[in-house]
């Protein structure tokens, strides 16, 4: 669940007040308890998003570390700033910036120092060299485990230490700022390895599992470091690569590239969790195109590891436009009316689509915090759900069959025979899997015979999934030596072959 905390809602909950109190706007911390357990009856875990970084400039302890009350006085960053020798005065001390735009320092007018914040104003970065800090937040993850819940997403990891000396980040030819001096520094993994041994106290006691998802854009080399280690396993980052370097444009090579080169880069053993969209990016119909969604379903599917998704890509919901007037999100709004879509994330988090019902089913009241998209009325789960075949459904085929023994522990290959034609295969013992996907402009068709001696294989397969657009039906065979299938744009075909599992 994204931030539910007590907030003031500067950043829609990314800027908590008070880190054990539920928002009024949300319900209660007995409703989330009623919740948490309902979930546990259905063999459903529950993480929470925790935001480590930076609280709300309303939590009592930025409070109380204004007026400078011990213990509270450094429990975030402050400096003086510089003094111009010649003018007298007085500017932030580095020329660190907010990823919304502008300098990560605001002055303080009752504490006479800048604070920094690399988000917005509103959200002052906590002091993790302060011990009083890193104990208040072992606490707060203590005070979540114990009452039961699963283990956390935690927001913003790379921003946790900035370097001691507030260096100047360099520039970069473009002109924008290189911040090695603001993100993935080292007091972070070693932070991040800390919380691993809070949580694995709790799975030691009791044996149950527990996660820790880690939100860190960052380069392969350092995404490898955001790995926990030994028993530690549970702790990892998103692998963002697909959602950030891959759109419309991209070829069947580059994706291949993608996949192999993250996969080559993490250690050795550990589980990678494939993400294609979030709250923060365009929406994966809007990405890439509406006919890529159950494709794009199908490789994260077969690839090793987890399967991240964001609501609504099951059922391929498509950004939605915001007039200026209806725009909510700060990274939008700092734009201005002129430019505020260049920034905007509201397109992508519109309420989920349940059914063709006032609001889409996702509220009783004629309006809702940000407008349904006007889709809504044929692109809902209700009306995929009744569908003879629809993206839900090629949604909830791949999604079972990750529990196969093929997906769980076969080997993987990756091909892209041409820039059109991505091909995954997954082979455990006398089984495998082969993902066929034609992301070109025009119908190729494929012989078995090429197909499949290119891949090292001598055998019939069928049929298991196609997506919506292929105009393919589970359980057609494909005979060696005999058979081709032809594939329109943009569709994709998993097929099976060998013995199924018992």
């Amino acid at each position: 669940m994204n931030p539910i905390f007590k907030s003031p809602m500067a950043d829609f909950g990314y800027d908590i007040s008070n880190y054990r109190k539920i928002d009024p706007l949300y319900g209660s911390n007995k409703d989330l308890l009623e919740l948490l357990q309902k979930l546990h009856e259905l063999d459903i875990k529950l993480l929470l998003d925790l935001v480590p970084n930076h609280s709300s400039d309303e939590h009592e302890w930025f409070q109380k570390s204004v007026r400078k009350e011990d213990p509270y006085t450094d429990y975030y960053v402050w400096h003086d700033g510089k003094i111009d020798n010649v003018t007298n005065q007085r500017s932030p001390p580095n020329n660190w910036e907010s990823i919304f735009g502008g300098s990560a320092w605001t002055w303080n007018g009752k504490r006479q120092q800048y604070y920094l914040h690399q988000f917005v104003e509103k959200q002052p970065d906590l002091n993790y060299r302060n011990p009083h800090v890193v104990r208040e937040m072992d606490n707060i993850i203590r005070y979540w485990l114990d009452m039961g819940f699963d283990g956390f997403r935690m927001d913003a990891v790379p921003f946790l230490f900035e370097d001691q000396q507030l260096r100047n980040d360099p520039k970069l030819p473009n002109g924008l700022l290189d911040p090695v001096y603001t993100r993935n520094r080292p007091g972070t993994f070693k932070l991040l390895q800390h919380w691993a041994d809070v949580v694995l106290e709790y799975i030691k006691a009791d044996g149950k599992d527990r996660a820790l998802f880690l939100e860190a854009y960052a380069d392969l080399k350092n995404t490898a470091k955001y790995y926990g280690r030994g028993n530690r396993s549970f702790m990892q980052p998103f692998n963002f690569e697909l959602q950030q370097y891959t759109n419309f444009t991209t070829r069947a090579v580059e994706l291949r590239d993608i996949i192999v080169g993250f996969i080559h880069a993490m250690p050795s053993n550990v589980t990678v969790t494939w993400v294609i969209g979030n709250h923060d990016r365009a929406r994966v119909s809007s990405k890439y195109e509406p006919e890529m969604i159950d494709a794009l379903n199908l490789l994260t599917g077969v690839l090793p590891g987890v399967k991240g998704v964001y609501y609504g890509e099951e059922i391929g919901m498509q950004n939605t436009s915001i007039r200026w007037d209806q725009t909510i999100d700060p990274s939008g709004r700092l734009l201005g009316p002129d430019h505020y879509q260049e920034g905007s994330r509201d397109p992508v988090r519109t309420p989920m689509q349940w059914n063709d019902s006032q609001s889409a089913g996702f509220s009783s009241n004629r309006t809702t915090w940000l407008p349904v998209n006007p889709n809504y009325w044929r692109l809902n789960v209700k009306a995929q759900r009744k569908a003879e075949a629809s993206h839900l459904k090629v949604f909830q085929a791949i999604t079972a069959l990750k529990q196969d023994p093929v997906l769980l522990r076969g080997h993987l290959k990756v091909l892209a025979p041409n820039n059109d034609t991505l091909v995954v295969v997954r082979t455990f013992h006398d089984s495998s899997f082969v993902l066929l996907i034609n992301m070109g402009s025009y119908v190729t068709t494929y012989t078995t015979q090429n197909l499949f001696s290119s891949l090292g294989m001598d055998i019939d397969m069928t049929v298991t999934i196609a997506s919506l657009n292929s105009g393919l039906s589970p359980g057609m065979e494909l005979k060696q030596r005999r058979a081709s299938v032809s594939l329109r744009p943009k569709v994709a075909v998993l097929l099976k072959s060998g013995p199924s599992p018992p």
